[in-house]
């Protein structure tokens, strides 16, 4: 589903033609890929907790942009700014250690079994695949070698690049080159081995169903992307929350549980233990992992943690 397209990255030159830089923006919930549709005053949701001896924003992102979507806030800008660490899902960047992410995505995206994706799938999903491959300018014998989740997360980087988006200029891309030009610590939530496992460990089943619901949506044209671009630049969390939730249905529990809930809840424990210690904090992730009631925000609320924000 476009929502959960949350796994960052770029496969080699040598993976399949046009699909070369297509892995990115996973997880997610996940996954929220916004179209241009600018507020006259930006204002994105942000959450800050503190002690006596820290500060934690929590940012929620949209991983792939338009270039002309205007969506800095000064109190994002100082909550940056102001932090010593910043921290990301998982390292999306073209450092080495960003490079690791990009391997372990071919690792587990790949099946060098001999089992096509056309078998593993079946003759109805695999007629619909190549419906919107061809639509999207993809060959669809290009996807035979994926894994039903490498080849959701594939069509879907597809789609958003086909209506202006870009990975490059998405809210990670950006505060990690501006992170890095400051000097600043970086630090992640998931390793990129945890991070592609999200989707790579689901069941044989789940995949599947989860590449036929975003194959339906493609095809449908369904994602109100600038419904959501609009709720998410304005800080509108109920109106992202309730668009959010109408695709995230379509996903079914477990990929969801798999994608937000159980992340989730790993993030909080690391956050609580972050609280245990000193300094001042910029968390940067996916803007459907803090909104809702299985939230990274509801989660810390429920164990005593004051956090302020919506």
């Amino acid at each position: 589903m476009v929502w959960a397209n949350r796994i960052s990255g770029r496969a080699p030159a040598d993976a399949k033609g046009r699909l070369r830089r297509a892995a990115t923006a996973l997880v997610a919930g996940a996954a929220l890929l916004l179209a241009a549709c600018g507020a006259p005053a930006p204002q994105p949701a942000l959450w800050r907790i503190a002690d006596a001896d820290s500060e934690i924003w929590l940012f929620g992102t949209i991983h792939v942009l338009p270039a002309d979507l205007e969506w800095r806030s000064p109190e994002v800008d100082a909550a940056f700014d102001a932090a010593d660490t910043v921290i990301f899902e998982t390292d999306i960047s073209d450092s080495p250690a960003g490079a690791r992410l990009r391997q372990v995505l071919l690792e587990r995206g790949l099946d060098r079994s001999g089992e096509t994706l056309s078998m593993k799938i079946g003759a109805a999903d695999w007629a619909l695949l190549d419906r919107v491959a061809r639509r999207l300018g993809a060959a669809p014998a290009a996807f035979e070698p994926f894994m039903p989740w490498f080849a959701a997360m594939q069509l879907s980087s597809l789609y958003v690049q086909s209506i202006g988006q870009s990975f490059e200029v998405g809210v990670e891309r950006v505060l990690d080159e501006e992170a890095r030009a400051a000097g600043k610590r970086l630090d992640y939530l998931e390793t990129p081995e945890e991070h592609v496992a999200v989707l790579a460990d689901l069941p044989a089943a789940t995949q599947i169903a989860f590449l036929r619901a975003t194959l339906e949506q493609l095809e449908a044209a369904e994602d109100d992307i600038a419904a959501i671009d609009r709720a998410w630049v304005r800080g509108d969390v109920d109106d992202l929350e309730r668009l959010l939730n109408e695709e995230i249905e379509d996903a079914g529990q477990e990929a969801a549980s798999a994608l937000l809930t159980d992340r989730n809840a790993r993030w909080r424990d690391r956050i609580l233990t972050m609280l245990e210690g000193e300094g001042r904090i910029f968390i940067a992730v996916g803007a459907a992992h803090l909104i809702g009631d299985d939230s990274v925000i509801a989660m810390l609320r429920a164990r005593g943690v004051a956090v302020e924000g919506p």
